[in-house]
């Protein structure tokens, strides 16, 4: 009995310890997966919580950045659309399918990263944010890069590893910013990684090795097209 109480103790003591040990791994790791992403200003800081970064707007702070990664999201919180001065937004790991047309009035968003969700298109709302710099759609269902990419004007960071990519638009080679290319773990062939690399010689590129698809003449489309 006296050997029974103790071990229970110890069993209790040991799971708060490892409970608080991986909460203090998670804590470790988002913030190393923050600071992977951007460097922000020494000022700011994140805000993993929608109503406490509108509470801190109101309060006279400057809300530049948050990451609302494994929320189990379907859609953006609406009141995302407060944060005006917004430059930073993550949402990875969630079942977003889609971007909210208001996503568009939030001027000063350069970055987005929403890896590890569920779109299966390219999200059009980006197309018509050309202060972008960085998007980050790994690890999701897309299919095809849109031919109007170039409308993103500023990009420089595009990463769409992981996805079910076999074309490209010419329309990347109009993307004078562009420095990284990231498209690790897609469908490419040997041809079109090398028209990719003539395409955008100055521009660092992440890919795999080539697939030996094949693909139906219908879902052939050439680079000019």
């Amino acid at each position: 009995m006296f050997h029974g109480n103790i071990n229970s103790r110890f069993l209790r003591q040991s799971s708060i310890v490892f409970y608080l040990c991986l909460g203090f791994q998670c804590i470790v790791w988002s913030q190393a997966r923050r600071d992977a992403v951007v460097n922000l200003p020494k000022d700011a800081m994140w805000f993993d919580d929608v109503e406490q970064a509108v509470q801190a707007q109101r309060e006279g702070n400057v809300v530049l950045a948050i990451d609302l990664s494994r929320k189990r999201l379907r859609e953006l919180p609406r009141d995302l659309m407060l944060l005006k001065d917004l430059t930073y937004m993550l949402v990875s790991r969630n079942r977003l399918q889609t971007f909210p047309e208001w996503l568009e009035d939030l001027s000063d968003l350069k970055v987005v990263v929403a890896d590890h969700n569920r779109f299966e298109d390219f999200p059009d709302i980006l197309l018509r944010m050309p202060h972008l710099e960085h998007i980050s759609l790994g690890e999701n269902a897309l299919q095809g890069i849109p031919i109007d990419i170039d409308l993103i004007k500023n990009l420089k960071v595009l990463s769409l590893w992981g996805n079910v990519l076999a074309h490209f638009p010419a329309s990347l080679g109009h993307l004078e910013h562009l420095e990284i290319l990231d498209l690790l773990h897609n469908e490419m062939t040997v041809d079109e990684q090398d028209m990719l690399k003539t395409l955008l010689p100055n521009v660092q590129m992440n890919l795999s090795e080539p697939c030996n698809c094949v693909f139906e003449p219908e879902f052939q489309n050439s680079p000019s097209e």
